[in-house]
């Protein structure tokens, strides 16, 4: 129990280490452990950490990463894991912004940063408040 979990631990100290190509081995055997025992409470963070991990090892991978991140997202929607699907989300708004995208990266935080109630100090949530004044003033200064 918890190995996926641990394994996606790993993966990113490998990532701030430098080692990534050992960072996505530990990461696909996260996701393989998961497979393999049925232990899918975690995926949703995996597949997201996978994402960060692909896009900053290599940018051309945008569209897998932007797949991961929505299929991340779906797994957190359906697992009710609220916390995962604001992660999941800001990455993926993160990368629509980059993408000419702010329109629907700011529609996609709003409605998930509308759903908590408490704990709008954390970092998680500070982060995504952060996100969408930056998305807002991109929005502003296009129009």
């Amino acid at each position: 129990m918890w190995l996926p979990m641990f394994l996606a631990l790993e993966a990113e100290a490998h990532a701030k280490a430098g080692r990534s190509e050992v960072a996505l081995q530990a990461i696909e055997q996260a996701l393989a452990v998961s497979d393999e025992t049925g232990e899918r409470w975690a995926v949703a963070e995996v597949l997201r950490i996978k994402a960060d991990l692909l896009l900053a090892h290599d940018r051309s991978r945008a569209d897998e990463v932007e797949n991961l991140l929505i299929k991340s997202l779906e797994i957190a929607r359906r697992q009710q894991a609220l916390c995962w699907e604001l992660r999941a989300s800001c990455d993926l708004a993160r990368l629509w912004q980059r993408r000419g995208r702010g329109k629907d990266a700011l529609k996609l935080l709003r409605s998930i940063y509308g759903q908590f109630t408490e704990g709008l100090e954390t970092p998680d949530l500070k982060a995504a408040e952060a996100l969408m004044e930056s998305l807002t003033e991109d929005t502003v200064a296009k129009a």
